[in-house]
């Protein structure tokens, strides 16, 4: 049965849909398996909810910016967000994982965090550990095996997954790490905001509504901070992302380029060619073999 802490969740999902979503709970969090997405409809959520992605699934809308996920990614939903699942062509999705804390637990374990000061994720997206997975199983088990009978083992429990959830979230980015602690406060929230949002069709003005700056402001201060335009920084996180997905991967040339924010594969190679001298199979050929 729907824990009392979390039965505002039976409201926002279908009720034979909860039927065959296995369920984890305790007083602190629940951890749900469902089997299929809710689709076409925004949802919003109380609470703090982590999605962890075991395989294929659906692109996600969250406060109307599109993530595409895969397998190995991670998203957070913080209070009242809304969250929209986009239907595709394809009707069958693989499993995920979706986590609900309660808020205040949430926000007592950030404040350590932010070591007294306001907590905020870096990013909404990121990828999730074994060290995560493996504390679910524990937690799951501990319910399995023995209920609600030992409270302080399921608040240890849970206080551990909600700090791996943070830290998997807020594990450096490889790309632009020493521009991104920039003293320059708008300067970092601007560069967080396009490591985050790359994959979609962001532009100038999103990024400025933002950070709350004008375009002209922004665009003259960014370049004197970074030595570049912010186009020319959005694109080259998305050309860094693409030679790992290419090196990494099989994935076909188009799926990368639209995983990477590109318009198509034609936009990506030309791209990525003014910017390594190559076209994305040479790159991928050549890099193969090293």
């Amino acid at each position: 049965m729907m824990g009392q802490e979390f039965n505002y969740f039976l409201d926002i999902i279908p009720p034979d849909m909860y039927s065959r979503t296995k369920a984890t709970i305790c007083r602190y969090i629940a951890i749900f398996e469902p089997e299929e997405y809710t689709l076409g409809e925004v949802l919003y959520v109380d609470d703090y909810h982590f999605l962890l992605f075991l395989s294929s699934a659906p692109i996600t809308r969250i406060n109307n910016v599109e993530y595409r996920v895969k397998k190995g990614d991670m998203l957070v939903i913080q209070p009242w967000e809304g969250i929209y699942g986009v239907p595709g062509k394809n009707k069958e999705y693989g499993k995920f994982l979706h986590i609900a804390v309660k808020k205040d637990f949430f926000m007592e374990i950030a404040s350590e965090l932010a070591c007294e000061g306001e907590f905020t994720f870096k990013r909404i997206k990121g990828q999730y550990s074994n060290d995560l997975l493996n504390l679910i199983g524990e937690f799951q088990q501990e319910i399995m095996n023995y209920g609600q009978s030992y409270p302080k083992m399921l608040h240890s429990l849970s206080t551990q997954i909600v700090f791996q959830l943070i830290r998997d979230l807020h594990a450096e980015q490889e790309s632009s790490r020493e521009e991104t602690d920039c003293k320059n406060p708008y300067i970092s929230k601007a560069i967080m905001f396009m490591q985050e949002h790359y994959q979609a069709n962001i532009s100038i003005n999103d990024i400025c509504n933002s950070i709350y700056l004008s375009p002209y402001h922004f665009k003259r201060i960014f370049k004197g901070y970074t030595g570049r335009t912010p186009h020319q920084y959005l694109m080259n996180i998305r050309l860094e992302k693409a030679k790992e997905l290419l090196v990494g991967n099989r994935r076909s040339i188009e799926d990368i380029a639209r995983e990477c924010g590109f318009v198509n594969a034609g936009h990506f190679a030309v791209a990525f060619k003014r910017d390594t001298k190559l076209s994305p199979s040479e790159y991928r050929k050549i890099n193969a073999k090293k």
